[in-house]
């Protein structure tokens, strides 16, 4: 099927129809109502280690942050997502187009998970649905993940999700003073 001419693209504020889960768990569109568990998440050790997330986030950063999510729904310039357990109204975490390119047809994703769902294949089921939902729903053509090389855990989802390592990034990333290396993955529509 060929892929929409740019111009064609966009994706709906109010998020995917239908909904993007699994049998285990669902992507909801992030909003206002997600500031309490996104503060959670942003407290913890290691999305402080290994993501952009500032140390030091407060309450405010939180809601800033989740209206840059909500304005990019309808901007067409980013997506973000609460990550749900399909049984119940359970907070997993966060994954999100952080950087959506439509008339490119790429974008960088992203994801994090809460510590006491890590382990159990959450992170590799939502990086499943939203690497499924940006090449089917929008047609875009290729996803970029960027990841700290110290992350392994990480490392190893991007690898079983079939993305492509392509290399690092040498200092190339700036957080709290310090400059850090990104290695980049990536899949392509014909991977």
């Amino acid at each position: 099927m060929p892929s929409p001419r740019a111009h064609e693209l966009e994706i709906d504020h109010l998020g995917p129809d239908p909904q993007l889960a699994d049998d285990t768990i669902r992507l909801e569109p992030l909003s206002q109502d997600d500031v309490p568990d996104m503060f959670g998440l942003v407290d913890d050790e290691d999305v402080l280690r290994f993501t952009r997330v500032p140390a030091r986030s407060d309450i405010d950063f939180v809601r800033a942050w989740i209206g840059r999510y909500e304005r990019g729904w309808q901007e067409g310039t980013r997506a973000g997502f609460a990550v749900r357990d399909m049984n119940g109204a359970g907070f997993l975490g966060f994954a999100a187009a952080v950087d959506l390119h439509l008339e490119t047809q790429e974008a960088e994703l992203g994801y994090m998970v809460v510590p006491a769902a890590r382990g159990r294949g959450v992170a590799l089921r939502s990086l499943d649905l939203l690497t499924r939902w940006c090449f089917d729903a929008l047609g875009l053509i290729r996803l970029e993940l960027r990841i700290d090389p110290q992350n392994e855990p990480s490392l190893r989802i991007a690898e079983r999700a079939g993305y492509v390592h392509e290399g690092v990034l040498r200092n190339v990333y700036f957080k709290d003073g310090l400059r850090g290396d990104l290695a980049v993955w990536s899949r392509l529509t014909s991977d």
